[in-house]
Parts: structure tokens; sequence; C-alpha cells
């Protein structure tokens, strides 16, 4: 079946490509609000982009059309913010923290998920195995929905110890251990189902 993106709404676009662009990686990003108080909200239109410098973007919409996310409201604000990847065990942490809540209403009491230290200006989820620092970078505005593409420098990354093992070559990241959550279309999330492993071609 052929679908012309030109003859559809911007909501038919949506399920369309969420459905087929799968599964997409979660940023579970926390924020400080201007009361001192944290938001917490996942974010699955997320990629990295580059190592040097270290760039992943995140696109962030509204909350309405002229309301923006608490999450960017912040970020433009304060320009950093702590980045996580979820794991298996924190989907329903996961989902539970993408209600639409009220500004200084807190995402990590209702996700049931607490912190701890990190960097000197924002904390880390505790649950979480992987956070990274980020500053943002730079961010770019498109279309009519109130989108924009928020560019984040990584500065500062936490793996917990059981993930890491080290040798001479390189820093190795276990998937399996990490077992990341993954996005799919509608209500529907992604578990990690194993991997394979093939050599680059010369």
């Amino acid at each position: 079946m052929d679908f012309n993106f030109n003859e559809l709404s911007s909501n038919q676009r949506y399920h369309l490509m969420t459905q087929t662009i799968t599964p997409r990686p979660i940023a579970w990003i926390l924020t400080e609000n201007e009361d001192g108080s944290f938001n917490l909200a996942p974010f699955s239109y997320f990629a990295a982009l580059n190592s040097d410098p270290a760039l992943v973007v995140v696109s962030i919409g509204n909350k309405s059309s002229d309301t923006p996310k608490d999450t960017k409201k912040n970020l433009l604000r304060t320009k950093e913010c702590v980045l996580h990847i979820p794991s298996l065990e924190h989907a329903n942490a996961v989902n539970e923290s993408a209600a639409t809540l009220d500004y200084h209403d807190t995402e990590l009491t209702r996700s049931g998920v607490t912190i701890a230290p990190f960097v000197d200006s924002l904390p880390r989820i505790s649950e979480a195995k992987v956070a990274m620092h980020c500053s943002l970078y730079d961010v770019h505005q498109f279309g009519d929905a109130g989108f924009e593409a928020c560019y984040l420098e990584i500065q500062a990354v936490y793996i917990d110890d059981e993930l890491v093992t080290t040798d001479e070559q390189r820093t190795t990241v276990s998937a399996s251990i990490l077992n990341p959550l993954g996005r799919l279309g509608g209500s529907d999330y992604a578990t990690f189902g194993g991997s394979l492993t093939l050599k680059r071609p010369k």
C-alpha cells in the first residue's frame, strides 16, 4: 500500500512514522523546574548524531499549540539536562512519567523513582543504568506544530558497573544487561530480544 505524505494530516503521518520507524530508543530526560524541583519525561524522537562533538538530538513538541512541554521550557532556560537510557524494568515508570501534569507537579513521585548525586547542578535517576549529563548545543525549530530539534552535547556519562568491561582495546557496554526499552507505535514498547554480531566487510 502506498501513502502520499503530502495528502495526509500531521496526525496520520505521525502514526505511520511511529509504527514503521521502530524500535526507537527512549531518552528519559530529567530537567530542573524553576522552583528547584525536577521534571522527568520520555522522548522517542531521539538519535545519536556525532561523537566529536558528542551530540544527540531529541525532538520535543508542545503540550498545546502555544504551551511548550516542561522539558523544553526547562532546557531552554537552564541549558542542561540528564538523559537516561531506560531498561525494561523501568517500563511502568517511563509510562507514568509521560503523563501531562501541571508545571510544578513532579513526575518523580508519580513514577516511583529516586535520585542520586551526579553532577554539581543536576542529579540522575538512581534506578537507571545509564545517565548522560548534557548541555544544550543548539535548537532548530521546524514545521507549524511547535516541534523543536534540541541538539544536546554529552558532557559526562554514568554507566552501572555491571554493564562495563574494559581491556586495552576498548570499553564494552553489555546491551543484554542494559536490556534497553524501545518505543513502537501506539501504546506498544519493544524489549531487547537478543543481538546478532556480524563483522564489517573490508
